[in-house]
């Protein structure tokens, strides 16, 4: 009865996304952590067994797991590797599970034939710790949104609107997903051409800050960033060396995301205003836009947001082997190696941006899958403004069981508009890399600008 009191929560939230609306009910609260779990998930499988009950998730180490430090990171282990696929869905059966397939999945699966989806049994296994579970609950009545990006207030350490009632709502929820303190890793990005043309886009380093998920404080300044990154190139040689930094803050309506570049050539860190919206990234291969990094990055202001709705849906799911794999093996001709892509049904919130009078991008549309149990983004796609599939992107979620928590694992996004896709993984599957790893938290004068030619290489 509960559940079926949330899913009518959700269709008024879909009739008057975009506005900000009143707290959550104290009817609603109680069902964090009864019917629903803290992050407002339902706990309760499906009616036919498709879904899983949620019992906690994977939140320890499996049997044999030996990371390369002795401590953390690569090499994981799949719980389920022995699994069998329960269905192959391509072209040809695809209007047969079409309710379940997201509109640029369909589109790919249209133009390659040799593309499909290999469905294996659903296993709920997101799982962080208590204390992320209790900030979220506790905390549930602090945030609200703010001005016209919109910002946000009051938030901190939580998922901030469990239950949403906007699509910007579910979207900050998104935009705020739970990560590590600080944590540091490599990522290569690769790119295939029309003609099946492999080339190495970058290799890079970063670190990453995010004050908002330190539990040790209690609140982050509004004039100060709750995030920042900073990345390095150590490929292509051309680029090496090169820096860029960037910052974001929860006030979205009063302070603008900043980034910073670092050219060892000019030896000099200069400001980066185009970071941001449809301007195409250049270590990418120019093929993706900044506001698509991770699926979504940047500020709500130019999309008018809303929840379409809770539904079940396939996503790629537990995919322990694609992190594992080097990058050349996950990139063959036209789309990425669907032996090694894993989708499970899940139930997600489907969250549409749609472009504001006045505002221009390159997308008039943007599609979001968001799980129901982290509020990571499992399939993204943008629409161009003659209404096709422009950009589509798979995020295998995977649950970091060391952490415990769960990430997005290898980034795979596809121009349909031009045949071309891109690979960027966070490379456990390079033998000499340790992959995703916790690391002390460094000062914010870390992450100023002029830190940036100081740590610089010719």
């Amino acid at each position: 009865m509960n559940s079926m009191k949330h899913f009518a929560t959700i269709a008024v939230g879909a009739m008057i996304a975009g506005q900000v609306l009143a707290a959550p009910t104290p009817e609603e609260v109680k069902q964090l952590g009864t019917t629903l779990t803290a992050f407002g998930a339902v706990k309760a499988g499906n009616a036919s067994g498709t879904i899983p009950e949620w019992k906690g998730g994977l939140c320890k180490p499996v049997a044999g797991y030996k990371p390369k430090n002795g401590k953390q990171g690569a090499p994981y282990i799949d719980p389920f590797a022995n699994e069998k696929p329960l269905l192959h869905i391509t072209a040809a059966n695809m209007t047969e599970h079409a309710d379940k397939l997201d509109e640029g999945t369909k589109e790919l699966m249209r133009r390659y034939p040799t593309f499909g989806i290999k469905v294996y049994p659903t296993h709920r296994t997101a799982c962080h710790e208590d204390w992320v579970y209790k900030n979220t609950i506790e905390r549930v009545m602090n945030p609200s949104l703010v001005g016209d990006a919109p910002g946000i207030t009051g938030a901190h350490a939580q998922i901030p609107f469990p239950i949403p009632k906007s699509g910007a709502e579910a979207m900050w929820n998104n935009i705020l997903k739970w990560e590590p303190t600080a944590y540091e890793y490599d990522f290569e990005a690769g790119l295939m051409d029309s003609a099946g043309n492999f080339s190495s886009a970058s290799f890079q380093w970063a670190i990453t800050t995010n004050w908002y998920w330190d539990n040790t404080l209690s609140s982050i300044p509004e004039d100060r960033p709750y995030r920042a990154l900073v990345a390095k190139v150590l490929e292509p040689a051309s680029q090496v060396g090169t820096q860029n930094l960037r910052v974001t803050y929860l006030r979205h309506d009063l302070n603008p995301d900043m980034a910073w570049s670092y050219s060892p050539g000019q030896r000099r860190v200069r400001r980066s205003p185009e970071f941001k919206f449809d301007t195409v990234s250049t270590t990418s291969g120019g093929l993706l836009i900044f506001d698509e990094i991770n699926a979504f990055d940047g500020t709500l202001e130019k999309y008018n947001w809303n929840i379409v709705g809770k539904k079940e849906m396939y996503i790629p799911y537990n995919n322990w082997q694609m992190i594992g794999a080097p990058l050349r093996e996950t990139m063959p001709k036209d789309h990425a190696n669907v032996d090694l892509l894993r989708w499970e049904l899940h139930r997600v919130w489907v969250v549409e941006g749609t472009l504001k009078d006045g505002q221009r991008h390159v997308q008039q549309k943007k599609v979001f899958l968001l799980d129901e149990d982290s509020w990571l983004t499992g399939v993204y796609y943008g629409v161009d403004h003659s209404g096709k599939v422009h950009h589509l992107m798979h995020l295998p979620l995977v649950q970091q069981y060391d952490k415990p928590g769960p990430r997005s694992g290898p980034m795979v996004l596809y121009d349909l508009s031009r045949g071309i896709y891109g690979f960027q993984n966070k490379p456990e599957g390079r033998p000499d890399q340790l992959g995703y790893q916790h690391v002390d938290t460094k000062p914010r004068s870390y992450f100023a600008p002029d830190a940036l030619a100081g740590r610089g290489v010719r």
